[in-house]
């Protein structure tokens, strides 16, 4: 559909922009804010008309441009859990360009840290740990980035009792901008497939939020963080009553677990099936969810069906 074009126009452009914005880094040149304004507005504009379609786009992950989408996906969402807590659209934008920047540090690692395909030593973590304060001089050196630009940069790592980096901030310390970001950052970096792990499915980093929820992250914004996804988030695959294996591709807001979604797999013939768009809120429609099923159980590759 000519909306689904333009949407996926809006992401491939979202990218090359955020592509475009580490290569001007590693150039030695300042970021131009004002450069990532126009793409940030596009981008709220569409979380607010047709946010599932573009975070069906958000799911399809190369572990090879990890750096480059984990900080469009960061960006993402920001600005729909923002909506989701009724900020001022000027606001979101600033988180949505804090998104993009929060990882800018990382392009002074190492690729041998960056991209290592096992634990890293502690000397590398170390390293890998200064990325932060790497980026807060980055973006003190650019116009145009706000407090909450610097924030959601420089305090995505820190947590709720004070463990986190790079200055231990706790409590009160830490505002709300800078809570948002803990979880965002961790629940898409969970989700992300890397150099040397599957991303796990969304219910799965739900669950790790909320084993931290009051010591790492703020509790009540982890619920309304999960609440705002959703019971099953865009691009969860999900067992239905009937056997069948299905992917959501649309949330529904007066009836959350009734989703629609694509049927591809029969876990009772084993086989896959022809691409079916179900809604299951429809009268008639005779399909429940049982259950979030991993992918890798199936070897199902959601790219495939997401794209």
């Amino acid at each position: 559909a000519p909306q689904e074009q333009r949407i996926r126009r809006l992401y491939q452009e979202a990218k090359s922009i955020q592509g475009k914005l580490f290569r001007t880094l590693k150039k030695g040149e300042v970021v131009q804010v004002a450069e990532l304004e126009a793409i940030a507005d596009d981008l709220v504009d569409c979380i607010f008309d047709n946010r599932d379609a573009l975070f069906c786009l958000a799911r399809i992950r190369d572990k090879d441009s990890y750096l480059m989408e984990h900080s469009l996906n960061v960006g993402m969402l920001l600005a729909n859990f923002g909506r989701f807590l009724e900020l001022e659209r000027p606001i979101l934008r600033e988180l949505t360009i804090g998104g993009l920047l929060h990882d800018t540090g990382k392009i002074t690692i190492p690729d041998a840290i960056l991209h290592k395909p096992a634990k890293l030593t502690d000397d590398e973590f170390t390293i890998m740990k200064s990325h932060v304060v790497q980026s807060i001089v980055l973006l003190k050196e650019s116009k145009g980035i706000t407090p909450i630009m610097m924030t959601v940069a420089g305090c995505h790592h820190e947590r709720l009792a004070g463990r986190g980096y790079p200055r231990g901030l706790a409590g009160e310390q830490l505002n709300l901008y800078a809570r948002m970001s803990t979880i965002v950052d961790v629940y898409d970096a969970l989700t992300a497939d890397r150099c040397y792990k599957v991303g796990m499915p969304p219910t799965a980093a739900f669950r790790i939020l909320l084993q931290g929820a009051g010591t790492q992250f703020d509790e009540e914004l982890v619920r309304k963080f999960i609440k705002c996804m959703g019971v099953h988030p865009i691009g969860t695959l999900v067992k239905l009553q009937s056997g069948r294996l299905a992917i959501v591709v649309e949330r529904n807001e007066q009836s959350p677990l009734q989703p629609k979604v694509k049927v591809i797999y029969s876990t009772i013939g084993q086989h896959h099936l022809e691409v079916k768009l179900l809604d299951l809120a429809r009268a008639g429609a005779n399909e429940a969810i049982e259950c979030a099923v991993d992918p890798k159980t199936y070897g199902i590759d959601l790219a495939r069906y997401l794209g």
